[in-house]
């Protein structure tokens, strides 16, 4: 990891932590949660104008004039809105995914929730993946969160991957566990 990726994820992590910190302070916690997966789903919808929002060539205020709309037109409560002016004020708006990756992290892990990647080759329906959810709760005694990744070099099967812990049940695995155990 280079010395500007150190530093962003430093960055993201106390920014992150910030506004966490302060969500549970002000027990506001699941306003600031909504406010920050709309905001995350309307970045990921349009990355490229993100990308020109963040640009070092936009001047301050205008920045912040384009916060401002954002955070109104999305109807984000006033922590968040706050917190994307300072961002702004502090030049960290290009951070903004990251530390919302890092509250995110935070208030799942303080509501006992672990997140985990399902990666598979067609996507699966929505009761599937509730229904691999629901056998995951039962096991590891944790609610979770899976997101599902579209992987179309997998044969077939899954690839899970929850914290450290990674369950690969993919038809190329099986095959090539097969082909070492024939070779001896």
């Amino acid at each position: 990891m280079s010395g500007i990726e150190v530093r962003r994820d430093k960055i993201a992590k106390r920014y992150g932590s910030v506004l966490f910190d302060l969500a549970q302070e002000k027990k506001d916690l699941k306003t600031v949660l909504k406010d920050a997966n709309r905001l995350r789903k309307a970045l990921q919808a349009d990355p490229h104008g993100w990308a020109q929002v963040v640009s070092p060539a936009i001047l301050p205020q205008t920045q912040r004039r384009i916060v401002e709309q954002l955070a109104t037109s999305l109807k984000l409560g006033s922590l968040m809105s706050r917190f994307l002016v300072v961002l702004c004020q502090n030049y960290r708006l290009q951070h903004l995914n990251p530390m919302l990756e890092e509250f995110l992290a935070k208030t799942q892990s303080a509501e006992g929730i672990v997140e985990g990647v399902l990666e598979t080759a067609t996507e699966l329906s929505k009761k599937e993946v509730e229904a691999l959810q629901k056998s995951l709760k039962l096991q590891l005694k944790k609610e979770v969160s899976l997101h599902q990744e579209i992987n179309p070099n997998l044969l077939a099967g899954v690839v899970l991957r929850i914290g450290s812990m990674m369950i690969d049940a993919s038809i190329g695995t099986r095959l090539n566990k097969l082909r070492q155990a024939m070779e001896g």
